[in-house]
């Protein structure tokens, strides 16, 4: 049996930091699961500054972090099926509204881009898509409450109605998408 390929990004954000690696570890268990994670420049900024880089590089042994739009190179395997889902958890508020407008300088927005026009799923769990103000969590460890402004829920309406592009509500939907697909994974 081959390996199920996840290609992981993570934009900058610090939202579900933590628990997305704690998911990768536990993903990880699996020997027939392949993580690979990818961070935008600002990703990598925020997992570093959330103490969270060192867990990550224990974790998953495939992380690479963006040169250029291009560098490394995840657009092309990932139009050609190279892997079998393609996550960005968290997706900043900036990266969705890049996504939204068809901006597509970075690494994850390119990627995001290319894969759509490629018929390839994007799966992403905005950080900021509920009215309600949300807590998370500061780099100290200490709870943070953010209101989302109306323009950052207005983009994530949009990003919903882009072909190719599902937009999880719910950090739990991971774990659910990957063993449904897993499921049925040849």
């Amino acid at each position: 049996m081959s390996k199920f390929k996840i290609l992981w990004a993570i934009t900058g954000s610090g939202y579900l930091i933590r628990e997305s690696i704690d998911l990768m570890k536990e993903l990880q268990e699996n020997p027939n699961i392949d993580i690979t994670v990818m961070l935008s420049k600002e990703g990598a900024v925020v997992v570093k500054w959330y103490r969270q880089w060192l867990y990550l590089k224990e974790v998953v042994k495939k992380v690479a972090i963006e040169k250029t739009p291009n560098n490394p190179f995840y657009a092309g395997p990932l139009q050609i099926g190279k892997y079998d889902i393609f996550i960005t958890c968290p997706v900043s508020a900036n990266s969705v509204a890049k996504i939204v407008y068809g901006i597509a300088d970075t690494l994850i927005t390119n990627c995001v881009a290319q894969s759509i026009k490629g018929g390839v799923t994007a799966y992403l769990l905005p950080s900021d898509q509920d009215l309600e103000s949300i807590t998370t969590t500061r780099p100290d460890g200490s709870p943070l409450t953010l209101k989302i402004r109306d323009i950052e829920i207005e983009n994530v309406e949009k990003l919903r109605k882009m072909d190719g592009v599902i937009v999880l509500t719910d950090f739990s939907e991971i774990k659910i998408l990957i063993s449904d697909i897993i499921e049925n994974f040849g």
